[in-house]
């Protein structure tokens, strides 16, 4: 029988989707939450929320679901090899932990309407939210740095 030989480093492509997707949701988060606090516009009737929050929104949202898609396809290989390999636990754990946290939290804050539950769970989630790109740094600089030595060939 044949046997099939996976690698625990990721496609070109795979590993860039999921910087993309990271960069651009960090940047969303952290400008509507700028514009949130620290972006009144003057309306006509006094100051009011900038025109940007909702597409800020909208593409924070949009792209949750290509990170968490591009993620979901790392459990069967990446995340399952790591594991059995004993290679960057913490960080690995860490980082399904934190993004099941903001898939959850993202969840209640767009279906959630009791105005105490929204205001804990949209600080938590923005908390979490700067983390994650810190996490992901961590995991990948570990992870390239636990690689085992290629065999030497004589």
């Amino acid at each position: 029988m044949k046997r099939i030989h996976f690698s625990l480093d990721l496609p070109k492509w795979h590993e860039w989707l999921i910087y993309a997707s990271v960069g651009v949701l960090t940047f969303t988060g952290v400008a509507w939450l700028l514009l949130d606090n620290f972006g009144k516009v003057e309306g006509e009737f006094g100051p009011e929320q900038s025109p940007a929050l909702p597409w800020l929104l909208l593409g924070h949202g949009i792209v949750a679901y290509v990170f968490l898609i591009a993620a979901g396809m790392l459990l069967p290989v990446h995340v399952r090899l790591g594991w059995n390999a004993v290679r960057n636990r913490v960080s690995g754990l860490t980082l399904v932990i934190v993004g099941a946290f903001l898939a959850l939290s993202g969840l209640a804050l767009y279906y959630a309407s009791a105005e105490g539950f929204r205001g804990w769970s949209s600080t938590l989630h923005w908390v979490v939210g700067i983390v994650l790109p810190l996490t992901l740094i961590v995991h990948v600089v570990r992870g390239k740095g636990s690689r085992p030595a290629p065999p030497q060939h004589r």
